[in-house]
């Protein structure tokens, strides 16, 4: 009878399953920090924007809209086509998302409007400001508030 070394076939099995770990382990690393990577570039900023002026023909609207980022004031101009009412949007509030690296390469939501209470409003960096109105009919200034 013909005796295999036992110790030779152990130390090709340990030689595998240092291998196989090596493999799993590098392979996972590679996910993990592709995940991360992909999060890092997709991930968004979100704050409040407000819309200010929406011009042109319905074939080519302009609109402008500002927020604010770091207590810093952001404002963009883009231009879209919608067959809608071209004033309808002016001074209201929409969802904005941002690149944390880049503030400036930024896409508004008009899809649906917010209607944000004042708290929220100041913690996205608006303030409210007083203006006055002059009004026709009475002959007198009227006292208004509007968020800036």
């Amino acid at each position: 009878m013909i005796k295999e070394d036992v110790r030779l076939k152990s130390k090709k099995d340990e030689w595998k399953m240092i291998f196989a770990i090596v493999i799993i382990g590098l392979l996972i690393y590679l996910i993990y920090n592709n995940q991360q990577n992909d999060h890092s570039k997709f991930f968004k900023g979100e704050t409040i924007a407000l819309l200010t002026i929406n011009e042109g023909s319905r074939e080519n609207q302009t609109l402008r809209y500002f927020f604010y980022t770091d207590k810093k004031i952001l404002g963009k101009i883009g231009s879209r086509s919608r067959n809608n009412n071209l004033y309808k949007e002016i001074n209201k509030f929409y969802k904005v998302e941002y690149n944390l690296n880049k503030p400036e390469e930024n896409k508004i939501f008009l899809e649906e409007e917010l209607k944000p209470d004042s708290l929220t409003l100041i913690k996205a960096g608006f303030a409210k400001t007083k203006y006055y109105e002059y009004d026709d009919v009475t002959g007198k200034y009227l006292e208004k508030w509007k968020w800036k």
